[in-house]
């Protein structure tokens, strides 16, 4: 049986949540979490494959673990454990570092393009393959897992989306059906809603209660700038000691100065779809030829939006 969004498997130390199909409200609101989103207009959104975020942040931050333990170690004579830590924690940090120079190498791939006004995605493959896929055939799982280790335990997870292949359009899907998928790692439940939910309330909704794109966060000023700009509006929204013992700190703790230089020249010419077919399959439509919700969606959106009101309703009152 093919699964809906709603459905939910769970086992011991896992669980895996179907947003879509039918692509029906979470309940989250639209959170660009990953900065996944390369271009927005009234017509189509772009979403990009690749975030330098949530991988810079945690390699930084295991960087600087075990570069404490070592230190700590030292200061106390416990050289022989500074050494183990050095040559277990320096292989992993070191293999994990090389994986994440590859992927910011690679060339970036063209965006998945999704047409509002068509209610389709435009795929394009590694190899130049280009097909279309309706809008309520896209699969989109929240997958999370908890992490048991000796420092107690973790949540972690992720989006997925599931696209068939070209000739497998009409096919029902199961849970081992191949596809063409991306997978992102926003964080797991609400935090993959969310970053869902940038999609779904475009095809839905509209381009307006959508974040915009912020791949490279004030473009026009230099890095240090930006920080300065940063920190002062925060000051203005947040106060003072907030923003200079959390933002500012962050910054510097997990150097966020290299990383948006390293994200500036990876995202400095972003890819775009070339092909005539695409760009053909890009242009607006007259609203009359607009696709429309099929029946079976508009009566799971009404069903949703009720419960989601009696739900609120409830916490309200209560």
């Amino acid at each position: 049986m093919t699964q809906q969004a709603g459905d939910t498997k769970q086992g011991l130390l896992w669980k895996q949540e179907h947003l879509s199909p039918l692509p029906i409200p979470t309940g989250q609101p639209a959170s660009d979490i990953l900065g996944m989103i390369w271009r927005k207009n009234d017509v189509y959104l772009d979403i990009g494959s690749l975030s330098l975020a949530g991988g810079w942040v945690t390699l930084y931050l295991g960087t600087l673990l075990h570069l404490g333990m070592i230190t700590y170690s030292l200061s106390q004579g416990f050289y022989l454990l500074a050494v183990l830590i050095l040559a277990v924690g320096g292989g992993v940090m070191t293999f994990l570092w090389i994986g994440y120079i590859r992927v910011y190498r690679r060339p970036l791939m063209p965006p998945l393009r999704f047409h509002r006004q068509r209610r389709e995605v435009r795929i394009v493959a590694d190899d130049g393959e280009e097909w279309t896929v309706p809008w309520e055939r896209v699969h989109a799982i929240a997958p999370s897992a908890t992490m048991v280790g000796q420092f107690g335990a973790a949540k972690v997870g992720g989006l997925l989306l599931w696209f068939p292949f070209k000739d497998e359009i009409d096919e029902p899907y199961h849970d081992k059906k191949p596809g063409w998928i991306i997978m992102v790692s926003p964080g797991p439940g609400a935090a993959a809603m969310r970053q869902w939910e940038c999609i779904r309330s475009f095809m839905e909704i509209g381009p307006e209660v959508v974040p915009e794109p912020t791949l490279v966060p004030d473009p026009d000023l230099s890095i240090w700038q930006g920080f300065i700009k940063r920190m002062r509006e925060g000051m203005v929204k947040n106060g003072w000691f907030r923003t200079i013992f959390w933002d500012g700190l962050f910054s510097f703790v997990f150097n966020l100065f290299a990383y948006y230089y390293l994200m500036r020249k990876k995202f400095a010419v972003i890819p775009d779809l070339t092909s005539p077919e695409s760009i053909a399959w890009s242009q607006p439509l007259p609203p009359e030829q607009w696709a429309r919700r099929s029946a079976e969606l508009e009566a799971a959106i009404a069903e949703r939006e009720k419960d989601l009101a009696a739900s609120e309703e409830f916490q309200v009152s209560g």
